[in-house]
């Protein structure tokens, strides 16, 4: 378990290091310099760009880290041969982007924005390539280096830009090189640190990887929809336009920042534990299981009811050279994605252990019926209550997403083996609440975090919520 932790801090505390540095620059220098009509059409750029991107992966990344951890020596094949398949579909994403952002009558600016992101992303998709090997070998440390290089790369010399008055263009630019950097450091990691690059075009190997790779590619696809389409979707539906974008852009930034230690934990630290031991441990699953779900837990219900109580302040802190109304709009977006937030920790461990469990079909099927359920709910939301409209359909497909997901792996694949941990996560995280509620009037934001954070981490010390093994073998 000590390596699971191990690898969690250092991709969690990379990627909190990048985070920070991006919400920086979102949040707090380009407000102050854009125009809310040009940074929406950043956020309707960078949803274009995400969602088709993922074309690229084509699946095949949690595939390959299953396949590469099973099979520690096989390591450069696997790699190769999927490369090949990814330069491939990179050349047909980066061309689907471009024709998008044309067909869907985006103006000249975002589609040059749309030029430089797409870039960016098909080079990093790359690069994620090299990075699945570090997972296999369960080494996040080298990850955690490329993930600060490249986001350190982004704000320090975007951020230069900009306060030099540099255009949102040129800031896409920047990630462009960000990405670059992060692709070479990636080759050069796993050249020098664990496996040769030579290897042979292998058919086996491919039909290996798109056997498994395939149902999962259209379930993420349908993940990715769910997630970024709103976006696409308040840009044309809204009564404000693009304008929408930026009121529910800056909040969605902003908590999905949250969301990196769910990413770390469970994506990049467990799953390949929860791939092995599905395979040859299965006795052991179970307890597994628990011990994600009891941290994802831990981590999620303070989050919501903190998030969604002092929204107001944090929106009028971060966004403070917006006129009220504007901050208001946020925030109200805000509450919405809080809860959100709060459920991508729980539906996070949903996906990673069908991703595990290699239960392909199941996975496609519950993705498929979620981005419905949110395309569905945003047609009708978004034109009625604009970018709030967008919030509530994220919550509602979360919570589908949530149920359905658990009781499938209930009866399927592993039972809980306790729950007593989900109680005193309420408990004390409504008693935070009660105390945020009384106290925001009086304090600022600055000390009730601080004080709620250590009630609640002292509260789950004290109640014997701290655990670092599975104790329930």
């Amino acid at each position: 378990m000590n390596r699971i932790f191990k690898n969690t801090s250092s991709l969690f505390s990379a990627h909190l290091i990048g985070r920070f540095g991006s919400l920086v620059i979102t949040l707090w220098l380009m407000p102050r310099i854009f125009t809310e009509n040009e940074l929406g059409g950043y956020f309707v750029a960078i949803a274009i760009t995400n969602l088709i991107a993922s074309l690229t992966e084509l699946g095949i990344q949690n595939p390959l880290i299953r396949e590469m951890t099973l099979q520690l020596d096989q390591t450069r094949h696997y790699l190769g041969n999927a490369l090949l398949v990814r330069l491939i579909m990179s050349i047909v994403a980066y061309a689907l982007m471009i024709i998008s952002g044309i067909s869907l009558g985006y103006t000249t600016i975002i589609i040059t924005m749309i030029v430089y992101l797409g870039l960016a992303e098909i080079v990093n998709s790359i690069a994620q390539l090299y990075r699945c090997v570090f997972r296999a070998h369960e080494d996040m440390k080298y990850e955690a280096l490329t993930v600060v290089a490249e986001r350190a790369t982004f704000c320090i010399v975007g951020g230069i830009a900009i306060l030099h008055g540099y255009e949102l263009v040129n800031v896409c630019q920047v990630a462009l090189i960000a990405s670059g950097i992060n692709m070479l450091l990636s080759i050069g990691f796993t050249r020098y640190r664990f496996t040769s690059l030579r290897f042979k075009p292998n058919r086996e190997v491919i039909k290996v990887l798109m056997q498994q790779a395939l149902p999962f590619a259209v379930g993420n696809l349908f993940h990715l929809i769910y997630f970024r389409v709103d976006a696409i979707m308040l840009s044309k539906l809204s009564p404000f336009g693009v304008v929408a974008n930026t009121w529910y852009g800056l909040p969605y930034t902003f908590v999905n920042a949250f969301t990196t230690l769910p990413g770390a934990f469970m994506m990049g630290a467990m799953f390949p534990v929860l791939s092995r031991v599905y395979e040859n441990e299965r006795d052991r699953l179970s307890s597994t299981y628990t011990f994600g779900v009891r941290w994802m837990v831990i981590c999620a219900v303070p989050l919501t009811v903190g998030l969604t109580i002092i929204s107001p302040e944090i929106s009028r802190v971060l966004f403070s050279t917006y006129n009220q109304d504007t901050i208001e709009k946020i925030a109200d977006a805000m509450r919405w994605l809080s809860v959100s937030g709060g459920m991508i920790f729980l539906t996070t461990v949903v996906l990673t252990i069908l991703r595990a469990a290699d239960k392909r079909r199941v996975f496609t099927i519950l993705m498929g019926t979620t981005a419905l359920l949110n395309i569905g709910l945003n047609l009708f939301l978004i034109p009625r209550f604009s970018h709030v409209g967008a919030a509530v359909a994220m919550v509602v497909s979360e919570v589908y997403l949530l149920i359905i997901g658990f009781r499938y792996i209930s009866k399927h694949i592993a039972k809980l083996t306790e729950i007593s941990y989900i109680f005193k996560s309420i408990l004390l995280s409504t008693v935070m609440g009660i105390g945020l509620v009384l106290l925001k009037g009086i304090l600022t934001i600055w000390i009730l975090i601080p004080l709620s954070i250590l009630f609640y981490g002292g509260g789950i010390a004290v109640l014997g919520e701290i655990r670092t093994q599975y104790e329930y073998d």
